[in-house]
């Protein structure tokens, strides 16, 4: 009788956690059809960039997939992945990055940006401030402490 017992409740435990583990299986599934969703919502107002840092001692990062809004600016993209000062000049309409991650500009080192000309296969500077420069989707782009 003890055994018919126990292969009872072992059945039922195992239904239990049969049901239990679906559902919960069946939660996740509905939670990830949602950001499948949301995510082909944000496709249509957002791309993808790359960004380097290049901090002029051998040392660069890249930022590559970068998620930003369609018509974000180089400054508004650099934002998103490390910290910025930038100081505003009207006599050029457009500002100059100051800092990057702490690394200031000095008397003889400053931030300059550049682009990666996928015609050329080169690098090109920037023309432009950085809070002019509208980035387009998949570009690369990179600043360099020069």
């Amino acid at each position: 009788m003890v055994e018919k017992r126990t292969l009872v409740f072992t059945m039922l435990a195992l239904l239990v956690w049969a049901v239990l583990a679906t559902g919960l299986l069946g939660y996740y599934y509905i939670r990830f059809q949602e950001h499948v969703d949301l995510s082909r919502e944000y496709e249509a107002v957002t791309m993808r960039v790359n960004i380097a840092i290049d901090y002029g001692n051998g040392t660069s990062v890249w930022y590559n997939n970068t998620l930003v809004p369609l018509g974000a600016t180089l400054l508004n993209a650099t934002e998103t992945v490390v910290e910025v000062q930038y100081t505003y000049w009207p006599q050029h309409q457009a500002v100059f990055i100051d800092v990057i991650n702490g690394i200031p500009t000095t008397e003889t080192h400053f931030w300059w940006w550049k682009y990666w000309d996928v015609e050329a296969q080169a690098w090109k500077d920037g023309e432009v401030g950085a809070d002019i420069c509208r980035l387009r989707p998949q570009e690369t782009v990179m600043w360099q402490y020069v």
